[in-house]
């Protein structure tokens, strides 16, 4: 599940230093943003399978993958990403933000509405707006401390196990793990700061693009209930459900995702 044939390992120097991300395709132009126990690859049924119809970039965030480590606030996140936007393309892009990546996708369509055609949102919430102080909250806490404590390889597979349904496919969960064990630190701690300090519900109206909200009806991370203010907030607005999928319906179950994405962003 994790061949990447045809896909092009790249780098560009930004701001905040080095950022490494996958590209492939050609077609209607796609960025993909992953999410906290994600990276690049976590797109690869995607990179793979839509390449006749889309032209996509899936970046490594800050901190992640092989990209260098930037900022621990939502807008240091989505500065990034409008530097990534601009240089990798003049036109105006659909974004796919997934959990985490969610919250990057938001801010920038709010921030630079003009970048944006269409949005969709996967598994995500508007942020937990926590005013805790600089450390994570306990649950991000004691990630962290697995991450530092545990082997890559069981700390992936701990988190796979709290992202995934009962009865999932073994290859769908060594996937799921394979990548979560690449986890570095550096980064997911201050995306974790990034989740916990956002709110993004009071400038829901912003978002002119339109947009689609995916859930999951088994996902635990994300579910329907942290969803709703997406719903409720955002002006134009769409939503599909996963029926027996978790919190990684992208890599769960690639076709059907993949016929939700191009419905509505090739579909039209």
């Amino acid at each position: 599940m994790n061949s990447i044939s045809g896909t092009d390992r790249l780098s560009l120097r930004l701001s905040h230093g080095n950022l490494s991300y996958l590209h492939a395709g050609r077609g209607i132009p796609v960025v993909f943003f992953h999410g906290l126990n994600g990276s690049a690859e976590s797109w690869l049924n995607q990179l793979n399978a839509l390449d006749c119809e889309l032209e996509m970039w899936a970046w490594d965030a800050p901190g992640y993958g092989a990209s260098d480590p930037g900022g621990d606030a939502l807008d240091d996140l989505a500065h990034t990403a409008i530097a990534f936007i601009e240089h990798i393309t003049e036109r105006p892009i659909n974004l796919v933000g997934h959990s985490m990546g969610g919250l990057v996708a938001m801010r920038v369509a709010m921030l630079r509405p003009e970048l944006v055609d269409r949005l969709v949102l996967s598994c995500t919430h508007p942020g937990h707006g926590l005013t805790g102080g600089n450390e994570a909250d306990e649950r991000y806490q004691r990630r962290l401390r697995e991450l530092s404590e545990m082997p890559a390889q069981q700390y992936g597979e701990r988190r796979a196990k709290g992202m995934l349904p009962a009865g999932t496919r073994d290859a769908v969960f060594r996937e799921v793990a394979r990548i979560a064990a690449t986890a570095r630190a550096e980064g997911m701690g201050r995306a974790a700061l990034a989740i916990q300090r956002a709110n993004l519900k009071p400038d829901l109206a912003l978002i002119r693009a339109p947009t689609l909200v995916l859930t999951a009806d088994q996902d635990t991370v994300a579910p329907l209930s942290k969803a709703a203010p997406l719903l409720e907030g955002i002006t134009d607005v769409r939503h599909r459900v996963f029926e027996g999928l978790g919190h990684a319906p992208n890599i769960e179950d690639g076709c059907r995702y993949n016929a939700v994405l191009t419905d509505f962003l090739v579909s039209r």
